[in-house]
């Protein structure tokens, strides 16, 4: 196995960890929240799989990408919650049944969403038309759904107190892990990555982004925690389903794994400010 190959692998288990001691401290009525709140989840559906991944059609059609960029940018769009954003949306003052509710109902959606959503864009761009269930599948069983039933068996085998306590220690290891496997990841693919800077890489990016944070507010209810939520949610994607998508449509390209990388530090880099932002209008 490549170093490359190991840090990613490191990396999902962090994502594993981190969702599983999100599962510990949550109820089982939280996984269904959404559904029993359907204006709530029509309006994060439309958000994050309908408008953004409009947008982002429109973005890629505006500036001449890299065929990696374009890919990626696309799959990016129509791809669910990341494990780890949760911790940004407690950050934003929003209740944990509203995060545990989203981070599953997008995770559900995506596994119809991104095959079909990717066929039916298949003629606008040079994406693949064809996306195996399979490979949307697997990242989501093993970064969302196996950690999730998996912590909320273990909360109620442990009981509150016991469950809030693990989940502190599970949740500060998964992030340790994730900073130092993330950080070794973006040294080594620092090249690649610059090698894909230019040709409206960087513009094209930040408009994805950007029309994810306003569209999720905008969308988000009249909760402004909930808005604030959705906003982080249609913005930051899950990169593990999209690294496997693209690697199938790429096999054995650097270059494809740069191109989901970029999205992610220029979301980290946009989410601080407006975090920042968000405490300000709370305060």
């Amino acid at each position: 196995m490549s170093p490359v190959a190991v840090l990613k692998v490191s990396i999902m288990l962090s994502a594993f960890l981190y969702v599983f001691a999100l599962a510990l401290r949550a109820r089982a009525g939280d996984l269904a929240h959404l559904f029993h709140r359907w204006r709530a989840g029509l309006r994060a559906f439309a958000a994050m799989f309908l408008v953004v991944p409009a947008i982002t059609v429109a973005v890629v059609a505006a500036f001449d990408l890299k065929p990696e960029v374009e890919v990626a940018l696309l799959v990016l769009s129509l791809s669910p919650v990341p494990p780890m954003l949760p911790a940004k949306q407690l950050q934003a003052g929003a209740g944990g049944s509203y995060i545990v509710g989203l981070l599953v109902a997008a995770a559900l959606a995506s596994l119809l969403v991104m095959p079909l959503g990717l066929h039916l864009l298949g003629h606008l761009s040079r994406v693949a038309r064809e996306v195996l269930v399979a490979s949307v599948a697997l990242p989501l069983a093993t970064t969302v759904v196996a950690p999730m039933l998996l912590g909320l068996a273990a909360g109620r085998l442990l009981g509150d107190a016991r469950a809030i306590a693990v989940a502190a220690v599970v949740g500060r290891f998964a992030l340790v892990l994730l900073l130092g496997c993330a950080a070794v990841l973006l040294l080594a693919m620092a090249p690649d990555m610059w090698r894909l800077l230019g040709g409206g890489t960087l513009a094209a990016v930040l408009a994805m982004i950007l029309a994810g944070l306003v569209t999720g507010y905008l969308l988000g209810g009249p909760v402004k925690e909930h808005r604030a939520a959705l906003a982080l949610a249609a913005a930051t994607r899950h990169p593990g389903v999209a690294l496997g998508v693209v690697a199938a449509a790429f096999p054995g390209q650097r270059l494809a794994l740069a191109a989901v990388l970029i999205p992610v530090v220029l979301n980290v880099l946009v989410g601080i400010p407006f975090l920042r932002l968000v405490r300000r209008v709370r305060a």
